[in-house]
């Protein structure tokens, strides 16, 4: 049994960067385009670059990122000595005026990522046991059935994620913006008749209504016995959400949008069933952490999505209830350009024992197949 450490701690250590490399990935197709209810299409894997940072012992800190992340590297690399909690402090106040929902804060938040892998590894601890998690596995939900799939396509996706051993679902609902709403429902019955009735079945219309609008719809649905309805209203809308949980029929679920901790007190105080932080869009580990005492403290349901094969270790330090969103039809292409990912397996991710994140993309050989579409040294 590896022993715990207080991870809190490690971030007193001395840090000197000295090296970074950024490498920018070719656009990853998908086999097929994905829509939601107020977007699409969506045809590659929503990803830009990989950051490696190397510290002064030679650990490398990796993440995904994107051509933000320069803004951060020119300051930190080659710049002297801090603690990993005074070069956060340092960048976060940089950023204050640009917003602390911006793309600038969910930047940080990725740096903060490589940050903890790099610590992780000094401890020569995967991420998730440098966390605090006593276990290498977390309960995974398939999630998918864009608005655009055909009846057939959706029976065939289905099959596929029950093949794969899960038994949780979520699904997208509202398509074209919500104008075909019997449409919608059908597709719901549908699901749900494909699924039986031991599975669990969540929708999700990204945020696309006001309350009076997301209740028509959950009174339409609720006999298909939903588990949760996602982002039914705008994700900063406190008065419609509030208003909504008091009436909805169904679990509502929030907290995929915001960029930092505070607005997940906001979606307590408004009545939400189920929170859904996402560690690579929050401004911080930290704030992640908070999160999840949070849905903890007042018996909440918690799941996070994102990058899954990454989310999984901040996952695994939480109950096994607890959830990982595989968005598969989006996501599924980036993982297979890792060389080390967690293992997928009867609706369950396996994490690997290696010290640092769960994943890590084979950059020599994206280089070779001509995959990466340039790169970068600070």
């Amino acid at each position: 049994m590896m022993e715990k450490v207080d991870y809190r701690k490690a971030y007193q250590k001395k840090v000197r960067f000295v090296r970074a490399e950024l490498y920018r990935f070719q656009p990853l197709k998908l086999p097929r385009e994905f829509w939601d209810s107020t977007g699409g299409p969506f045809d590659t894997v929503p990803v830009d670059a990989w950051l490696i940072l190397y510290n002064q012992n030679g650990t490398a800190g990796q993440c995904p990122c994107s051509e933000r992340m320069k803004q951060f590297l020119k300051l930190i690399t080659g710049n002297g000595e801090k603690s990993y909690e005074d070069w956060y402090h340092m960048l976060y106040w940089a950023v204050r005026n640009c917003g602390f929902s911006s793309e600038a804060a969910l930047e940080l938040g990725r740096l903060d990522l490589a940050f903890h892998d790099m610590m992780a590894k000094e401890e020569n601890l995967p991420l998730h046991r440098f966390l605090g998690a006593d276990r290498d596995w977390v309960e995974v939900y398939a999630s998918g059935c864009g608005t655009n799939l055909t009846d057939r396509e959706m029976e065939e996706e289905i099959k596929s994620y029950q093949a794969g051993g899960y038994t949780t679902f979520k699904m997208k609902c509202a398509g074209s913006f919500g104008t075909c709403i019997d449409r919608d429902v059908e597709r719901v019955r549908m699901v749900r008749s494909l699924l039986g009735r031991e599975a669990r079945l969540a929708i999700d219309v990204n945020q696309l209504w006001n309350a009076e609008e997301a209740l028509r719809f959950a009174d339409k649905v609720e006999k298909f016995d939903i588990a949760w309805f996602e982002e039914p209203v705008h994700s900063y809308d406190m008065t419609e959400l509030a208003k909504l949980t008091k009436l909805s029929p169904i679990p509502i679920a929030m907290g995929e949008s915001p960029r930092c901790y505070y607005p997940m007190e906001s979606y307590v105080r408004a009545g939400v069933a189920q929170l859904q932080p996402i560690p690579s869009n929050l401004s911080s580990v930290e704030d992640w952490m908070k999160t999840k005492r949070l849905a903890v403290e007042h018996n909440l349901e918690l799941t996070s999505g994102g990058y899954s094969h990454l989310t999984a270790s901040f996952i695994a330090t939480g109950r096994q209830e607890d959830m990982v969103e595989y968005l598969i039809p989006v996501m599924q292409p980036f993982y297979e350009i890792m060389e080390l990912r967690p293992e997928e397996k009867n609706g369950r991710f396996y994490l690997p024992q290696e010290p640092g994140i769960s994943m890590s993309p084979d950059i020599r050989g994206l280089e070779r197949s001509g995959m990466l579409s340039g790169k970068e040294y600070f």
